[in-house]
């Protein structure tokens, strides 16, 4: 199964993104989601962690450092091999293999299985999703977020620039159906929804006067979300959180 946006786009993409090596270390907002439900590791109990989708490291980053996991990643960029060079010059060491996910033989199951804005590439996800699963241990954690596009969301980007939505299958991102998927495979769920209140971004597109009448809106949609964000409002909901997050944890 292919993706709807292949290793050339991506590599486009991130080659318009700013240096790397920033990118790498910015923090993740997610943060709070791995602390609370995610194991943390020691000497005496390793944690190994397969990010699929796994380029520029971000996370490999992460996870080594504050959770003191062993770091695995999987990405088709062929950029993807330069990861563990990055990485150990910030200390850190990883193993990345430079394939596609749906013919990915590593010989072995990790601990915790995660993917960042990944899944809705595909038309399939529940196909992607067994693919995570295969890839994980008996009583391992699954992590997997992706975009909320739908509702109000889909509006919005809808007006400041349509195009962003063609890469991404929207079918993907009802939580109704991953709760179905899950429960039809024996996961445990210990999260299922949507998180933060409202968070806004997209590149414009059209003709000058469109795009002033866009970059005005965008202006204001970030000036609410700094608002909400300033008075700390934390209500996820369906209409105008822009990511859904979903933790699983399988069976012994």
């Amino acid at each position: 199964m292919t993706s709807i946006r292949n290793a050339t786009d991506w590599s486009a993409a991130w080659a318009n993104s700013g240096p790397i090596q920033n990118y790498i270390t910015r923090p993740s907002e997610f943060f709070p989601l791995f602390a609370r439900f995610l194991p943390q590791a020691d000497p005496g109990s390793p944690v190994d962690f397969l990010e699929i989708g796994c380029y520029p490291g971000r996370y490999l980053y992460l996870f080594a450092r504050q959770f003191g996991y062993r770091v695995h990643g999987i990405d088709f960029m062929p950029e993807a091999a330069e990861i563990p060079v990055w990485l150990s010059a910030l200390g850190v060491e990883a193993e990345v293999a430079v394939a596609d996910l749906f013919h990915f033989q590593p010989g072995r199951l990790y601990d915790v299985v995660a993917s960042f804005g990944f899944v809705e590439h595909f038309q399939n996800w529940e196909l992607a999703l067994d693919k995570h699963l295969a890839l994980l241990a008996p009583g391992g954690y699954l992590f997997i977020e992706f975009p909320n596009f739908r509702y109000g969301q889909y509006y919005l980007r809808q007006f400041l620039n349509p195009s962003f939505l063609d890469g991404h299958f929207l079918e993907c991102m009802n939580l109704e159906d991953w709760h179905r998927a899950l429960l039809e495979r024996d996961m445990e769920i210990l999260y299922l929804d949507y998180f933060f209140t409202f968070r806004i971004w997209s590149a414009l597109a059209g003709h000058a006067l469109a795009r002033w009448g866009r970059k005005m809106t965008l202006k204001l949609l970030r000036k609410t979300q700094k608002t909400i964000e300033n008075l700390k409002i934390d209500y996820p909901n369906k209409y105008f959180s822009p990511f859904a997050v979903i933790i699983a944890q399988r069976g012994q």
